[in-house]
């Protein structure tokens, strides 16, 4: 058994704990519930301790309230080790493409451009005539999810995360602002 199934079971009686044992730190955090218990470190000894004794839900409340101030400590390292994860994820993406863009291969080298290009020019044809056909018939037009399902090679190559970053207001993103702007063009 996991200590993802131990999360579940105590969740709700004592939150924090229950976060801390779905994360990295979820081994550490069990081993600590464990010896609140008294049972072995081990997420199958601390299910039968719950699941035998109704008092230990009880105990568990109250470690979480003693054990506070270590309990924060570990969700802070918890989201720090997140954080960090994700940092090393996106260094290792920028790396690759660095790789690919000066590799002596010529082939690899020019791959992603050439992709991006003609992801931009299916965007811009797709977009291009599924609006003149609108402007000429009861069509809808472009689907803005679709257009931007065929550009975002393109995007990704010259480097957009998210169209959102731009947007400087927090209600419809940019696809309801182009639609919006689209609709008026009509």
């Amino acid at each position: 058994m996991s200590w993802e199934k131990v999360k579940d079971a105590i969740g709700g009686a004592a939150p924090v704990i229950g976060s801390l044992l779905g994360g990295p730190a979820g081994g550490a955090v069990g081993g600590l519930v464990a010896s609140w218990l008294g049972v072995e470190a081990d997420a199958d000894a601390v299910m039968r301790k719950l699941q035998a004794d109704p008092e230990s839900m009880a105990k568990l409340q109250q470690m979480e309230i003693e054990e506070r101030i270590q309990l924060r400590q570990l969700q802070f390292e918890q989201a720090k080790l997140q954080i960090t994860d994700k940092q090393h994820q996106h260094e290792q993406q920028q790396e690759t493409i660095r790789s690919g863009d000066n590799a002596e291969d010529e082939y690899v080298r020019r791959t992603r451009p050439k992709i991006a290009r003609h992801s931009f020019v299916a965007g811009a044809a797709y977009v291009l005539l599924f609006e003149l056909i609108a402007a000429f018939t009861s069509a809808d037009g472009a689907d803005m999810a679709l257009a931007g399902a065929i550009f975002s090679p393109a995007l990704a190559y010259m480097g957009f995360r998210t169209l959102d970053a731009f947007s400087k207001h927090k209600g419809p993103k940019m696809g309801g602002a182009v639609k919006e702007l689209l609709s008026k063009a009509r």
